[in-house]
């Protein structure tokens, strides 16, 4: 388990480290975290307890805000110069040790330059920071500091060194000792008068019923001692050779139920991975098919679109007109049109032909941070004439996918919609949020006919069964919620392994629910029973993206391990 402390000045940056170790917890756990180092025990020497928890970290955040320094009020120096200072021993200790610093600089604080520093602390001034947004950018941000964190860890060993760096040496002997071995070699030797051969056999064997007596005795080796292998494998008597051939029958029919169960792909759920795409530099945030099936773009915090061939996996194209991490992607229904939402704050719509940007839709408001929200999710309607996307600043937006007219503003959420999807029959949108709920929305009416408030934590993702009667959704924790669409009944719970559930979606029958975690898995069960029908491992990161052909043969996942599989689903 990776070890991450955190070093900070409580009358600092208090509140944003408490933000900031949550969103660790979710991640790696919170066994991981150390938040308070300088919580030291009375009476302990604090350079000694800073000096053992620092041996057991791989990475240390030092939190930088805008009174790091701890600017004394009277005028006297600053903490930072004090040798006491805990913060400084902290980051003195991590440089000597040369332990993984991160500096992380709270909304627009500024590293502090090496003139401000004591002689010890020099090399700090120098150190590649990070920033974390006290906003909306903050969950992004984040984001970009853990896949930092996590490259670093994947190179950490992954336990402590042993103390022993050689094996110890044999003593040599002496002088005497050496004469006193000669002389009882050369005794023996006048000793031996048999022949070799005559001294060899007894040792022989000797050396065999040592290593008889050594050896685990198998049922084989049993009974090839009990009589002859062949009288075993196909008995004189007849009895005994109808017997042998029925045992070998039992056999080949077990073998070829088990070959036929593993083709299919197990209670009719899927199969195995059929293509792995690689290309993208950063994690790969959303995928989509092309009606036809023979396309599938991706698009990646790298800020890039890619489009690839679905069935030989050969990349066709890279659309690179984002500014920022891409975080939804899809096709209009006629083929024609990619949509994408990114972190740049816009909606982007390209010609799926000749990669071209068509247009940027853009919310022409003014805003209280001083740009836009980020657009974390997209979704198109069935006719392909309206676009609705799920921003940072709690808002869900309908859009005119031809002129690019901002239809309607739909409040409700208190905070990041992470995702949005249309009901089949174009009549409602569902949205899901951080602030835990799912919400139904009219969309001849543009009212709020339902929120679900089930679900504890933050939503990542949800999504609408093709007939219409589930919504599925998931995020923090490990459970994937499904509701009866008409009521809002909570129908069931569906358990997984992963700490976050990034990805949730329905098979294009219906038949079957995915989701994949923050553990790399993708797990399906069965839509109308909830019964477990498989868990697909190959991914090394957490999945954040999964998507069906239309004609529901494959499946594609998109992953932190800046790869996209493509899946076999019969």
């Amino acid at each position: 388990m990776p070890k991450i402390a955190i070093s900070y000045r409580r009358a600092d940056s208090e509140a944003m480290t408490g933000r900031i170790f949550d969103r660790l917890i979710a991640h790696y756990g919170k066994d991981a975290i150390f938040r308070d180092i300088d919580d030291i025990p009375p009476g302990i020497d604090f350079r000694v307890h800073i000096n053992q928890t620092l041996l057991k970290t791989h990475i240390l955040l030092a939190i930088v805000g805008p009174q790091w320094l701890g600017m004394a009020s009277d005028g006297s120096a600053d903490r930072i110069q004090e040798e006491s200072d805990p913060v400084r021993v902290e980051v003195e200790t991590a440089l000597r040790r040369r332990v993984p610093l991160i500096p992380v600089l709270i909304g627009a604080t500024k590293m502090p330059s090496s003139d401000l520093l004591p002689p010890s602390l020099k090399d700090f001034a120098f150190r590649n920071a990070v920033k974390v947004d006290t906003g909306q950018d903050f969950d992004y941000h984040m984001d970009r500091l853990i896949r930092s964190m996590d490259a670093i860890l994947e190179q950490a060993p992954k336990s402590p060194p042993s103390r022993e760096t050689k094996a110890p040496t044999p003593a040599k002997p002496s002088t005497a000792e050496r004469q006193a071995a000669a002389a009882a070699t050369d005794a023996a030797r006048k000793k031996d008068t048999g022949s070799r051969a005559a001294a060899q056999a007894p040792a022989a064997d000797a050396a065999a019923k040592a290593d008889s007596a050594a050896k685990p005795v198998s049922f084989l080796s049993a009974a090839t001692a009990a009589g002859d292998w062949r009288d075993m494998a196909w008995p004189a008597s007849q009895q005994g050779r109808m017997l042998r051939l029925g045992i070998a029958g039992a056999v080949a029919v077990l073998a070829l139920v088990v070959l036929a169960f593993g083709l299919s792909g197990g209670s009719g759920s899927l199969g195995q991975r059929l293509l792995t795409l690689s290309g993208h530099t950063g994690a790969v945030t959303s995928a989509a098919f092309s009606p036809s099936g023979q396309t599938l773009i991706s698009g990646s915090y790298d800020k890039s679109i890619k489009l690839w061939d679905a069935g030989s996996g050969q990349l066709l194209r890279t659309l690179t007109g984002d500014s920022d991490a891409v975080l939804s992607v899809a096709f209009t229904p006629n083929g024609k049109r990619i949509i994408s939402g990114s972190f740049d704050r816009a909606i982007v719509v390209w010609d799926a032909d000749s990669g071209q940007l068509i247009r940027a839709l853009r919310a022409d408001q003014t805003y209280s941070w001083e740009v836009p929200p980020a657009v974390w999710s997209i979704a198109v309607s069935a006719d392909g004439t309206r676009v609705v996307s799920g921003s940072a600043d709690s808002t869900v937006k309908v859009w005119n996918d031809e002129t690019g007219e901002l239809l309607r503003i739909l409040r409700g959420h208190t905070d990041v919609v992470t995702a949005v999807a249309f009901f089949p029959n174009g009549k409602a949108i569902v949205s899901a949020s951080k602030d835990g709920t799912v919400r139904i929305w009219d969309t001849s009416t543009w009212q709020l006919l339902m929120t679900l408030t089930d679900h504890a934590g933050p939503l990542l993702s949800v999504a609408v069964s093709p007939d219409g009667k589930r919504i599925a959704a998931a995020g923090s924790g490990n459970s994937v919620f499904v509701w009866n669409a008409m009521t809002g009944q909570l129908i069931r719970k569906l358990a997984t392994e992963s700490d976050i559930v990034d990805s949730v979606t329905f098979s294009t029958d219906g038949k079957r629910i995915l989701a994949g975690g923050s553990n790399g898995t993708i797990v399906a069960w069965d839509a109308d029973s909830g019964q477990l029908l498989r868990a697909l491992t190959g991914h090394k990161g957490g999945v954040r993206a999964l998507a069906f052909s239309s004609d529901g043969g494959r499946l594609a996942s998109g992953s932190d391990d800046k790869t996209v599989g493509v899946w076999s689903a019969n």
